[in-house]
């Protein structure tokens, strides 16, 4: 009997059919498929002998570009390397002839045989392709998964974590395998959602079939708050079951403080508005009184006791004519010129003001001055202002007797970096989200614009602040202020400037 190769693709294994049937349209449409014929590109059907085929299946064979040929003498003519034959004859007589006709050395199958063979080498050509498709399709949407810079968890109806995308390993630096069969609880320390004190998207989801979403906050490592929001999608099985959720955690923090940026800008023009109608409404009758009170004093039959007490008459009206400047100078626009500064001249003044204070009350103060920042645009009087109520609320946020208060100095981003570290109580999150609003204060005499009115300072200068806190460590205030140019391009000649 004739060796068949069944590896690489030649030689070719020459295949005839002798019969006719519902078997012979069946094994040409397999041979003509995409996947058998790439599938094994060696074997190739060249013929069909049975004289009686030629009515039945004369479209099918034209379409197979397959000749039909009356006899085996016919085929072996035209095709003599004719290796294997399946024999579809119902009858032995017919089956006799086929087989007597053909030389030695070509294999016969029979047409039962020849049936479940190529029945299993189509499931298993068939299920390739799935297979390849499947693969194919789930690397397209791990592609697309993993490109998102959200956090993407596939859970289970009890909440354990079934898949993630490639952002959750790469921000927690931990493989996949540490997550699979977690409980989505088990991650609040690395920050994936908080569900304390909120209501949980994905509890929401599984209870009502439906999606849902939340904003969730945290503190990164330098204790500044960022916001995140939580969305959940249900996916149901072919009964209609909830099978999986897919929880989405996308990061807001920019967009968030570009909200309240807005919303503070709105605000302060609303404040701006009233204060300035409230200073002079309440300024004129604080002028009458301040003029009547020192009237008084002038009196030669004022005794003592009276002159004391319109003493503190003028003294309150005095102090509250200087808040009414404060929240003048907050609610409208500078107007003072900007010049250059050396930070480290100021931060030294600051000091030497304010460590009289500290001194007193037992609590440590320090510099790290970098001798190699550069001056910063701003006004000299303003920065010390600024660093002055920062001293003080630092003090203020320390036990008397501990704690120490760093002033440094230093370049970072291309920003001259004046910076205030205390190892006080610290700030909750409550507290930092609101502490440059104008007038909030956590002190009981506090006029809540220390910091406001900082905030407003450096961004005049074109600079900006930032605070970190952590509670029971201290909290850091980081004023950046623009250098001061070597080259001011308000300074540029026409001609200077290139065409």
């Amino acid at each position: 009997m004739q060796e068949i190769v069944l590896t690489g693709s030649e030689p070719k294994c020459l295949v005839a059919i002798g019969g006719s049937g519902p078997e012979l349209l069946r094994l040409i449409e397999m041979f003509e498929c995409q996947d058998i014929r790439e599938g094994f590109p060696w074997l190739r059907l060249v013929g069909v002998i049975d004289g009686t085929a030629r009515v039945q299946v004369s479209g099918t064979l034209a379409l197979a570009r397959v000749r039909l040929f009356s006899t085996v003498g016919e085929l072996l003519a035209e095709h003599p390397g004719v290796g294997l034959v399946f024999d579809l004859h119902a009858s032995t007589e017919r089956s006799n002839a086929l087989r007597g006709g053909l030389p030695e050395g070509v294999s016969v199958v029979d047409g039962r045989a020849a049936m479940i063979f190529w029945e299993m080498i189509m499931s298993g050509k068939i299920c390739a392709p799935c297979q390849s498709n499947l693969h194919q399709t789930r690397a397209f949407l791990t592609t697309v998964l993993d490109g998102m810079e959200e956090d993407i968890l596939l859970l289970d109806i009890d909440g354990r974590i079934v898949d993630c995308n490639r952002n959750v390993t790469k921000r927690l630096d931990k493989p996949k395998t540490a997550f699979l069969g977690r409980h989505c609880r088990e991650i609040e320390g690395d920050g994936f959602c908080q569900r304390s004190h909120r209501e949980c998207p994905f509890m929401e989801t599984v209870l009502t079939g439906k999606k849902a979403e939340a904003v969730h906050t945290k503190l990164d490592e330098d204790g500044r708050v960022l916001y995140f929001r939580v969305y959940t999608y249900p996916l149901f099985n072919e009964e209609g079951q909830l099978a999986h959720v897919v929880e989405i955690r996308r990061d807001i923090t920019s967009r968030t403080y570009t909200e309240q940026r807005l919303q503070q800008a709105q605000k302060m023009a609303a404040i701006g508005e009233l204060s300035t109608y409230i200073a002079h409404e309440i300024r004129n009758p604080l002028f009458a009184i301040g003029g009547f009170a020192r009237s008084l004093l002038r009196a030669e039959d004022l005794s003592v006791e009276a002159q004391g007490k319109v003493n503190i008459i003028l003294e309150e009206a005095s102090r509250l004519d200087g808040i009414l400047k404060t929240i003048l100078n907050y609610a409208r626009p500078s107007d003072t010129k900007v010049g250059e500064v050396d930070v480290n001249l100021v931060v030294g003044d600051t000091v030497q003001l304010m460590s009289i204070g500290c001194d007193q009350e037992g609590i440590r103060i320090k510099t790290k001055l970098d001798s190699k920042a550069a001056r910063a645009k701003g006004v000299p009087e303003l920065l010390k202002q600024c660093l002055i109520n920062m001293v003080k609320n630092s003090m203020e946020a320390m036990e008397s007797g501990k704690g120490c208060i760093t002033l440094s100095t230093g370049m970072e981003d291309e920003f001259v970096v004046v910076r205030v570290e205390d190892t006080g109580r610290g700030m909750s999150p409550e507290v930092k989200l609101k502490v440059f609003n104008p007038f909030f204060s956590t002190k009981a005499d506090g006029s809540g614009l220390g910091l406001a009115m900082t905030k407003k300072i450096m961004e005049d200068v074109g600079g900006r602040i930032s605070l970190t806190s952590h509670e029971g460590v201290g909290t850091v205030v980081t004023l950046y202020l623009p250098p001061v140019l070597a080259v001011d391009s308000d300074t540029l000649d026409a001609e200077d400037i290139p065409a």
